[in-house]
């Protein structure tokens, strides 16, 4: 076993291939078995998602470094809490409403009150568990989490991203929150793209007006840019916060620049990135054109996640009809 307190390492000769990845989880369970190959102290532990979270291959690879708890999400987090304590690196793996609610006792007086780097990752957040019901939607897990001392919180959108943000969570030394959801994407960024804790990202440029996203919204956000911009012209920004927690403030005050913002997340309208932004732009004295989007202050039938986006306004189509009523663009044309 190396050292406790090493600087830990990243493959450098590791590349996705993107036609075979097709979302966050399958990125995740290909990185990590390599990230496991360079770090020794590197251990998983599971309340029994194994399959879910694409970690298996890391099970048959180093068995004595898996360990799967079963269904009990709080055993989850002590024993994650103990082992970062011991001096190893856990990534505890669990459904995402279990890890903010069921456990979150264990996260805030085990992990966070002791400042344990423990990476807890967390699948099925938003919606994207809506074909199970509210009680597998996670749509209050940011606002628990970001209020939670210590703790560090990301929803990464781009599969093709994802070994640079688990690479940044190798010497994180502070309590982090990777929150992910289940659907297929293609990638926002070029091949090598910079990914950097606390610094957002522009796949879009603009002036005219900004949507500030995470996760699958981003890719959402993207395409809703693009449209206004063959639409009318229109120019505007996507900024991809992938930080939730430390908060990109720069980058949400350059957006403000355009006067336009809309801020839209697959959570919660109550305690999620839009919160976070507006509190920014009001700390900050800012006054432009603000809407927030996202899951509604209730909860809502089995459905399909798109079908929800939809309904909620943050699909892709939600996304550019509210910039284009915010820019006062005029009717969207027919297509």
């Amino acid at each position: 076993m190396t050292d406790a307190g090493q600087e830990f390492t990243s493959p450098t000769d590791f590349t996705f291939n993107m036609e075979v990845l097709s979302s966050l989880r399958d990125a995740v369970g290909e990185c990590i078995v390599e990230l496991g190959r360079e770090n020794p102290k590197m251990v998983v532990v599971v309340a029994d998602v194994a399959t879910s979270s694409r970690v298996n291959p890391f099970a048959a690879e180093f068995p004595d470094r898996f360990y799967n708890v079963g269904i009990a999400e709080q055993s989850l987090m002590s024993f994650a809490a103990g082992l970062a304590q011991e001096g190893f690196m856990p990534y505890a793996f669990t459904f995402a409403p279990f890890a903010a609610m069921r456990a979150c006792e264990q996260v805030r007086d085990d992990i966070c009150y002791n400042g344990l780097p423990v990476r807890i990752i967390g699948n099925g957040a938003g919606y994207s568990n809506g074909e199970s019901g509210a009680t597998h939607c996670a749509l209050e897990d940011v606002a628990i989490f970001t209020a939670l001392g210590n703790m560090t919180v990301i929803e990464p959108g781009d599969p093709s991203q994802i070994q640079q943000v688990l690479n940044a969570t190798l010497n994180w030394d502070k309590p982090i929150y990777i929150r992910m959801g289940r659907e297929s994407t293609g990638s926002l960024y070029p091949a090598g793209a910079d990914f950097q804790i606390g610094k957002a990202g522009v796949p879009k440029d603009g002036d005219d007006g900004a949507f500030i996203a995470a996760g699958i919204v981003t890719h959402h956000a993207v395409e809703a840019a693009k449209r206004l911009e063959s639409d009318f012209g229109a120019r505007v920004r996507v900024v991809d916060m992938h930080t939730i927690k430390p908060l990109d403030q720069a980058a949400v005050l350059s957006a403000a620049k355009t006067g336009h913002v809309v801020a839209a997340q697959d959570h919660s309208v109550i305690g999620g990135l839009g919160s976070a932004v507006g509190a920014v732009l009001a700390e900050n004295g800012v006054g432009i054109d603000f809407k927030i989007l996202g899951c509604p202050d209730h909860y809502v039938p089995i459905a399909t996640p798109n079908y929800l986006y939809r309904l909620n306004g943050y699909d892709a189509d939600g996304l550019y009809e509210t910039m284009r009523r915010m820019l006062k663009l005029g009717s969207a044309p027919h297509n």
